[in-house]
């Protein structure tokens, strides 16, 4: 009788372990469908893709610079505190610190340089794409890589900011770099014998600093730390890998001692009813329940689909209907990701889930800003395709033509917003670049801004109150501005007390601009918390107000400088 062939060397149930974790395209082959094919084009033509997509990028980065700053103002934000870290030793607490010392390296150096601090965002866009690559690369199908990477690059909010000093570009960089990292320490959990591993705490260092790094970029500091530590807990618990649990038990810790002993103010601002009036109280758990379902409605009904192209800038309508259509769209599409085992995308949406989650939570609903959720944005093509990619993976051609061909569309309602915005910025930026600096403003703000940079020949010494203080000092070359907002106008409703306010923020001359409330509309309609302030002043005394300068021509927007003469 034939005896059966013995297995030689190592037992028939001993597992061999490789080396590396499978990959999309090392796996066994399937069965030829529009998706494999799609899949083996694009890994075959890998290198030319990536270089098409990130030179795309880059140009259209360049196509929509903006070498002017924002006037929400939170970019000239950025920017003062890098100065006066250099020039006065004060920390940045304010929407983070880590961005405004990367700034400062540059200010520190080279003074206020607009175009060259707003080229780096471009630099950290493209390390943001690249790094997007490299973290998702053989991970995840390359259908869903490329279409995200393309989307991603030519999406009209996140080229915007890639020319803004706001943080986003360099927190989306941070975003992926940790992805990247956190995925190459995943690879090296393998299990030894029972249930012990070959990790050290060499594999956890740069998850770890990138943690911190994202931590300290952020504008909702503990938040956010304590949402991403949520986040991969229930990653770890879910996996089973109990050990690292007690690394991130230690990191929230370290965390939150850290927020208690450096009092962030945003923290704080965070608390408050109304951020800009202390007076009115801080809110209880049912207001941030409530800011949780409304800003859920604002940022994913209007923000998220302005965002994809879907609708205009200025289209303002949300819709509870279609929150909770995408929600359950987004759910099913994870449900799709742990039933296909894939680890990296599981990770991709536990953080994006608690993230975006905490973000809905803490923030008050009148900071109702795309940015909220646009760092977002990628990592939510990515699930949503692979959601769609994994259920109809083994379907006929003409269902795997339809998930196809939403590519092509989000692609077109993206370009087309981005084409039609570069044509616009085109003959502006050719007059930055030629020397005109206030080219892009409306007149409001040219008389406004020349009007401020005009205040860098006053005395060092006398401080001067504008509305917009960040902006005129970014032109005035760091010069101190005092910003006077509504709520300080409020409390100086009558000349003593107004002069005793100016006083105490020894205070000298006053900039009275036409900045208008809609930037769009000129209807006489401005914020007029400076003028709240100076107008009881010159009623009771007039000779205390002497008029300096004006700017522009009377009844056309202009701006105006006083001093007071105590």
């Amino acid at each position: 009788m034939a005896q059966p062939n013995k297995p030689t060397g190592k037992s028939a149930n001993t597992k061999v372990r490789d080396k590396k974790p499978a990959t999309y395209a090392s796996l066994k082959k399937e069965p030829e469908t529009l998706f494999s094919g799609i899949d083996k084009f694009f890994n075959k033509n890998s290198k030319f893709l990536v270089i098409f997509i990130l030179g795309l990028g880059v140009l259209f980065s360049l196509l929509l610079f903006q070498a002017r700053m924002d006037t929400g103002g939170d970019d000239s934000g950025y920017i003062t505190r890098a100065y006066d870290f250099i020039h006065k030793g004060v920390f940045p607490s304010y929407q983070g610190p880590l961005y405004p010392l990367v700034l400062s390296i540059f200010v520190s150096v080279l003074g206020i340089k607009i175009v060259f601090l707003k080229f780096l965002s471009i630099i950290f866009n493209f390390i943001a794409l690249l790094f997007l690559y490299k973290a998702f690369k053989g991970r995840i199908p390359s259908f869903v890589l490329y279409s995200v990477l393309l989307l991603a690059a030519v999406n009209t909010y996140i080229l915007n900011f890639a020319s803004e000093t706001y943080n986003e570009s360099f927190f989306m960089a941070l975003q992926y770099i940790f992805f990247y990292y956190f995925f190459k320490l995943q690879d090296s959990l393998k299990p030894v014998g029972q249930g012990q591993t070959t990790d050290t705490w060499r594999v956890w260092l740069p998850v770890g600093v990138l943690l911190l790094l994202m931590t300290l970029t952020r504008n909702i500091a503990i938040s956010w730390t304590m949402a991403c530590i949520t986040g991969l807990m229930i990653y770890f618990g879910y996996r089973k890998q109990f050990k690292h649990l007690i690394y991130l038990g230690v990191g929230a810790l370290v965390a939150i001692i850290y927020e208690k002993t450096q009092g962030s103010s945003q923290g704080d601002l965070l608390t408050l009813i109304d951020p800009y009036n202390a007076s009115k109280g801080k809110r209880h758990i049912g207001d941030f329940i409530s800011d949780f379902f409304q800003n859920s409605n604002l940022y994913i009904s209007k923000r998220l689909y302005q965002i994809l192209g879907f609708k205009s800038d200025i289209d303002m309508d949300t819709s509870p209907w279609l929150t909770f259509f995408t929600i359950i769209i987004l759910l099913f599409a994870i449900y799709r990701i742990i039933k296909s085992k894939n680890r990296y995308l599981l990770i991709a949406s536990l953080y994006v889930l608690v993230m975006a989650g905490a973000t809905f939570f803490a923030l008050q609903t009148r900071w109702d800003q795309p940015r909220m959720v646009m760092i977002y944005v990628p990592l939510l093509l990515m699930i949503f395709l692979y959601g769609l990619y994994d259920l109809f993976k083994k379907s006929p051609f003409v269902l795997q033509m339809m998930v196809f061909l939403i590519v092509p569309i989000l692609f077109i309602y993206e370009f087309k917003s981005t084409i039609q915005k570069a044509n616009e910025n085109l003959p502006i930026i050719k007059k930055n670049m030629n020397g005109d600096i206030y080219a892009g403003y409306t007149p409001d703000w040219v008389n406004y801004l020349k009007l401020s940079q005009w205040c860098e020949s006053l005395p060092k010494d006398s401080l001067v109150a504008c509305r917009k203080g960040p902006m005129s000092r970014v032109y005035a070359n760091g010069r101190m501005f005092i910003n006077i907002s509504t709520v300080d106008s409020i409390r100086s409703t009558n000349a003593d007390s107004a002069i005793a306010f100016l006083k105490k923020t020894q205070t000298r001359y006053l900039l009275i601009a036409s900045l208008r409330s809609n930037p769009l509309v000129a209807d006489g309609n401005i914020l007029n918390g400076v003028h709240r302030l100076i107008a009881p002043i010159y009623r009771k005394y007039p000779q205390k107000v002497k008029f300096i300068k004006q700017e522009g021509a009377t009844g056309a927007e202009e701006a105006q400088l006083f001093e007071i003469q105590y």
